[in-house]
């Protein structure tokens, strides 16, 4: 089944979410996790461009830092405008499962997709502690004949194999693993708190091995940083050998939120490409066209190398809009 893609917004709090009163907060460190009421979990993704057709993101925030987060915006929602505030106040839909199975039993989803995890990492750290991922799956496990996929850059997800199995056996499922370098000191900046390279390809080889299919998400492709014919071909090598099923890519885009955390990073760790980023993404969501014209031939190339031979198929893009498309939640 195709990918749930990280490129698009999770229901918005209008969308049946209630902050928590500050009773219910929590901290540990430096991280602020903050209850919310869900009366809405499941939320209908309208946008007919989107490989699923329902998204589930069971925490708002993500604790892993990926400095890159495009759903860093999300937060503005809920007025916090700060970029940081992503990673460090931790919304948790505590009564998420009881909340699906509800809507399951009353909405006919029949051969729609469902994604977990469009925004948020469902498998971040907060999921050792509240378990919300897993206690959903507990009710997927219990339904049969539907299309889901998890994208996560964790290997925790391998705690879940049980239940992974028998979704599997009764449904349709794919686990999408998110990396986009080899490179451990360069994801450690990158991506501050998220697991190691090895570790996630080792989860991938773990349910790959159990007959779950296992996608490799090599999102953003970071100009200057990751897009080397040699790092590319590094990446897509280790997934073929770690039983992945397909590769898919996607070039780094910025909006305000993510700019604003984004650019400064760059300047400070990278400052020999702050002139070329700003020209870039300065007053763009997206990059030049050219650019993503020049890596459709290289991951053309590399795919079908290793044995990836459906070449996926992406909008020109002269096609795509300027600014972020609407998903039209059913908010």
């Amino acid at each position: 089944m195709a990918p749930a893609f990280s490129l698009l917004p999770p229901e918005q709090k209008t969308c049946g979410e209630t902050a928590a009163t500050p009773a219910y907060m929590q901290s540990r460190r430096g991280v602020e996790f903050i209850e919310m009421g869900a009366r809405q979990i499941l939320n209908r993704c309208s946008n007919p461009q989107m490989p699923f057709a329902w998204t589930i993101n069971p925490y708002r925030g993500c604790e892993f830092g990926c400095v890159y987060c495009y759903a860093r915006y999300t937060h503005e929602f809920l007025e916090l405008r700060d970029p940081m505030d992503f990673e460090r106040r931790i919304f948790v839909k505590r009564r998420a499962a009881e909340v699906l199975e509800r809507t399951l039993a009353r909405t006919p989803i029949g051969r729609d997709a469902i994604a977990i995890g469009t925004a948020t990492d469902p498998y971040q750290p907060a999921e050792r502690t509240y378990g919300l991922t897993r206690s959903m799956l507990e009710v997927f496990a219990r339904v049969g004949g539907i299309r889901l996929s998890i994208t996560t850059k964790s290997n925790l997800v391998v705690r879940d194999l049980d239940l992974l199995k028998k979704i599997n056996g009764r449904s349709e499922l794919s686990v999408n693993f998110s990396l986009i370098t080899l490179n451990r000191r360069l994801q450690r900046i990158l991506e501050p708190r998220a697991p190691r390279p090895e570790l996630r390809l080792r989860a991938m080889s773990v349910l790959a091995a159990e007959g779950i299919r296992c996608n490799l998400l090599l999102m953003p492709v970071i100009p200057g940083l990751t897009d080397s014919p040699p790092a590319v071909e590094n990446v897509v090598a280790a997934a073929r050998r770690h039983g992945a099923a397909d590769v898919h890519w996607r070039t780094l885009f910025l909006k305000p939120a993510a700019a604003r955390r984004f650019l400064p990073f760059i300047e400070a760790h990278f400052p020999q490409l702050g002139e070329q980023m700003r020209n870039r993404y300065g007053n763009s969501t997206y990059g030049p066209r050219a650019y993503d014209q020049q890596l459709e031939i290289l991951f053309e190339r590399i795919k079908r190398k290793y044995g990836f031979v459906r070449v996926e198929e992406k909008a020109p893009a002269s096609a795509r809009p300027s600014t972020q498309l609407s998903l039209g939640l059913g908010c």
